[in-house]
């Protein structure tokens, strides 16, 4: 196994143990690092333990009756373990979830501007981000009046994304972004994340099943089996071994 030669991480994720209702186990240990400006994939099979990584970190397990109850995570240089969720936006930190949960009862402008009001910028910073957002996702621009909920899958992800980025966080942690879509739309979708990663120096951790694209776009990943980290190393290495698809992965992608 590789070891991650990140000197001084964005993130680190430190011997995390996560329980749920104070009895299912649902991580044992985990670790792995995120070094800044760094696009990192967290593999893994479905129930291997990538969702409830991603919340323990941003905080949002508690929510579903889950805790962390052994190690600690550090971001910044700041262990936030128990950091309140809202404080870890204002610090730079969003989440993308499972699924999207855009309100579709609202326009896809409306969406994004609602992730943008952390910190109550003004008016005009507020346009300013919307078209930043619009200069990534030109297709969201034309769709920037329409419901949420007439939208495609592929353009609700758009949405949830650039909700997330509208707060513009230093490290955006992503779940399944790739889960429903078409691979065409998954590409899309990937090319504008390396985009912001190599153009805006944005950090990226994102757990993923579809394990070819996500070693196509990151620079290093972590796997994940029954809660447990059973791999690490560089995309490229990990690409080349085709004992993950077989072991871990079930051959997804």
């Amino acid at each position: 196994m590789s070891q991650s030669p990140i000197a001084d991480p964005l993130l680190s994720v430190e011997q995390v143990e996560v329980f749920y209702e104070q009895s299912i186990l649902a991580l044992r240990g985990v670790s792995l690092q995120v070094g800044k400006g760094q696009m990192v994939a967290l593999l893994g099979a479905n129930g291997a333990g990538k969702s409830t990584t991603l919340k323990a970190i941003s905080s949002l397990v508690r929510a579903e009756r889950g805790e962390v109850t052994t190690g600690r995570i550090v971001y910044q240089g700041q262990e936030i373990t128990e950091a309140d969720p809202a404080s870890l936006v204002l610090a730079g930190l969003a989440q993308v979830l499972e699924g999207r949960h855009c309100f579709t009862h609202l326009s896809v402008e409306q969406n994004l501007l609602i992730g943008g009001f952390a910190g109550r910028p003004s008016r005009k910073v507020l346009s300013q981000r919307l078209e930043r957002i619009y200069g990534y996702f030109p297709r969201l621009r034309l769709l920037r009046k329409r419901l949420t909920g007439y939208t495609s899958g592929g353009e609700q992800q758009m949405v949830a994304i650039g909700r997330a980025l509208m707060s513009e966080p230093r490290l955006l942690l992503l779940d399944e972004p790739s889960m429903g879509l078409a691979p065409q739309v998954v590409e899309e979708i990937f090319d504008i994340l390396s985009r912001l990663n190599r153009e805006e120096g944005l950090s990226l951790l994102v757990a993923e099943q579809n394990i070819n694209i996500a070693l196509d776009y990151a620079q290093y990943a972590f796997v994940l089996e029954n809660g447990r980290v059973v791999d690490e190393g560089s995309a490229a290495e990990l690409a080349a071994r085709e004992d993950l698809h077989t072991y871990y992965l079930g051959a997804v992608g």
